[in-house]
């Protein structure tokens, strides 16, 4: 991770997922706009098939765990939010507008110690 940040938020996403294209317009600015930020994506298959990636199987972990619905199903986009060391500190799911991202990130920022 770059020098100086104290986060990564990883977006997963399929590339057969309108919502996900449709986020794409604004993710990844509004993400990088904040200095603390490292933002990276992977798509879900990767994920699923992590084949003893580490940061991909935390990752995994870190998506059943908080984002799965009692079906087994998931909202894509996910944007995991995590401390530099691969601890959770939230997630945003599905559709969210810029103002939703940054107040999400905020309140991640905010309730992580230093």
């Amino acid at each position: 991770m770059s020098e100086g940040k104290s986060h990564i938020v990883t977006k997963v996403f399929d590339e057969n997922c309108d919502i996900c294209k449709h986020m794409e317009k604004h993710d990844r600015a509004t993400f990088e706009s904040f200095p603390e930020i490292a933002y990276q994506t992977v798509r879900l298959d990767d994920v699923i098939n992590h084949d003893g990636n580490r940061t991909k199987l935390r990752i995994y972990q870190l998506l059943e765990r908080h984002c799965l619905s009692a079906t087994y199903e998931i909202d894509l986009p996910v944007y995991m939010i995590m401390g530099k060391h691969g601890q959770y500190h939230g997630h945003l799911q599905g559709p969210a507008t810029i103002s939703e991202i940054r107040d999400k990130i905020k309140e991640c920022l905010e309730d992580t110690p230093e």
